[in-house]
């Protein structure tokens, strides 16, 4: 029960208990209950505004939440890591970048474009699969990170802050991945298989690109990798949605 109040506390602004420390490996193995729970707590504002506001606005609500919810952590991790990566330097001075607090061009551009793409997701949510896309999103999202937490390498080989986070061939801790995972399927065998391969796609190209790139993830690319994820699934339940389903 530690390790999983110490999850909660890490990836959102939840006060179960004293902000968690990055020393406390053993909470990776609930993040993608954090983020079931993140998921469900979105649906219930999702509701709230829907009784309040416009489908335009509503939306932007709906983001807004998933940004302070996390306090923003995911966020500036995407902004590191798109002005580190993007940058076309070599790997050391990649890693300085991304250790900069400023935010330059194309971190600002990575910002902009991600919560683009999650507003114009979110506000092409009909009907009553509206709340299993708003489920799966933040959910699939933290599923992500505790993924590459156990299959790949932590790239700063000096060690860092995020460096007890990296439980490499630990596959123990996938234990709980699949319950994420299991939510478009309640939209029929087809949805969720499209979404389980355009996962998997996703996140492994992402693990190659970052291995390519800077020889492993660290905790800015974790929280990219989460913020793509994230706008992927809003904006894969609007194609599914309006195309091959309903």
């Amino acid at each position: 029960m530690t390790n999983f109040l110490s999850a909660i506390s890490f990836l959102t602004i939840l006060p179960f208990q004293k902000k968690a420390s990055w020393e406390n490996g053993g909470m990776v193995l609930y993040f993608p209950l954090v983020g079931l729970l993140i998921g469900g707590m979105l649906c219930c504002a999702d509701f709230l505004f829907a009784l309040m506001v416009s489908g335009e606005i509503r939306a932007v609500l709906d983001v807004l939440f998933l940004a302070v919810i996390s306090g923003g952590l995911h966020l500036d991790g995407l902004a590191d890591t798109a002005d580190g990566v993007l940058s076309h330097k070599p790997r050391e001075r990649i890693l300085e970048i991304m250790r900069d607090q400023q935010i330059g061009a194309m971190g600002a551009l990575a910002l902009i474009f991600c919560l683009l793409l999650k507003v114009s997701g979110t506000m092409g949510l009909e009907g009553g699969a509206r709340w299993v896309w708003l489920l799966t999103a933040p959910a699939l999202a933290r599923t992500a990170q505790i993924l590459g937490l156990v299959f790949t390498d932590y790239a700063r080989k000096e060690g860092g802050i995020a460096s007890p986070l990296f439980q490499k061939n630990k596959h123990s801790l996938l234990i709980f991945c699949c319950l994420p995972a299991m939510i478009p399927f309640c939209l029929g065998v087809k949805v969720g298989l499209i979404v389980l391969a355009l996962f998997t796609l996703l996140t492994g190209s992402l693990f190659l690109f970052f291995q390519k790139k800077i020889g492993g993830m660290t905790g800015d690319t974790l929280g990219a990798l989460s913020e793509v994820v994230e706008a992927m699934i809003l904006v894969l339940g609007v194609s599914l949605s309006s195309r091959l389903i309903f």
